[in-house]
């Protein structure tokens, strides 16, 4: 702190120096601000900690945000490899994994992921293909290859192709008709036919699709299709289907399962 000519004069005088102010009145005892009684510069003695609680804080800021990257890079690489696992069950496409909770490493350590989601597709489950898969796990235990999820829940999209092809019947098409039916378009020679069937949950792994109106088909013609389960025998141990709903796109299917163990 640099002082001024009027601060370094008051060395010469005593600490009592009588000073004037403006109106010319008298103030005894009056010291110049910024000098000490030698004429010296005195500093805040509050400057000293201030800058003491700058530093500290900038530190503890850096290193809050080292370990946040370090936990961001952790949980990246962790799905990739994650994804690369599923993508070896069988899918044709690499999936996309996200790990949820924060910090990813406390979890990490405590060997416990809170909550996996999973988005996937083209996966065969049985006869038919998964259009789009979407799971979520949650309580994952486990290293390496081999975990095990405490509670798993989810869809599968069958998409209408593949169920209508699994029939064998040539020209045969699927539609959407209401939350659990489906339109059955076929065509005889020079005439297109309709009917309509009930989706059904079939048991713990099927689906079940039967006829409920055969409009101008005739049933001999719909054969084996008036009532046929398509069974998805590729579900993990512990999970089983809950329910089944028509959409624009397929049958989607709903699964949930406790203690499911996946994995090499």
């Amino acid at each position: 702190m640099k002082c001024s000519g009027r601060n370094l004069e008051a060395s010469s005088r005593p600490a009592y120096a009588w000073q004037l102010d403006l109106a010319g009145a008298a103030r005894p005892g009056e010291l110049d601000r910024g000098a000490g009684v030698d004429g010296r510069c005195l500093r805040s003695p509050a400057a000293g900690p201030i800058v003491e609680g700058v530093i500290v804080v900038a530190i503890v800021v850096a290193l809050l945000a080292v370990v946040l990257i370090a936990d961001r890079v952790a949980v990246i690489r962790a799905q990739d490899r994650l994804a690369r696992q599923v993508q070896d069950r069988g899918f044709s496409v690499k999936p996309h994994v996200t790990i949820a909770g924060f910090p990813f490493l406390t979890q990490v350590a405590a060997r416990r992921l809170n909550k996996v989601v999973i988005r996937a597709a083209g996966k065969k489950l049985g006869p038919v293909e998964v259009r789009q898969l979407d799971l979520t796990l949650h309580g994952i235990r486990g290293s390496g290859n081999r975990r095990t999820a405490s509670q798993l829940s989810g869809t599968a999209l069958v998409g209408f192709a593949g169920l209508a092809g699994m029939t064998g019947m040539p020209g045969l098409t699927l539609a959407a008709d209401g939350p659990d039916r489906v339109k059955i378009t076929v065509g005889l020679g020079q005439v297109t036919a309709t009917a309509t069937a009930r989706v059904t949950r079939a048991g713990p792994g099927g689906i079940r699709i039967a006829v409920i109106s055969s409009g101008g088909i005739p049933m001999a013609l719909l054969g084996s299709l008036r009532d046929i389960t398509v069974p998805m025998p590729a579900l993990p141990p512990g999970v089983t289907i809950k329910g089944v709903s028509v959409t624009g796109q397929g049958v989607l299917v709903y699964i949930a399962g406790q203690n499911v163990s996946f994995g090499n």
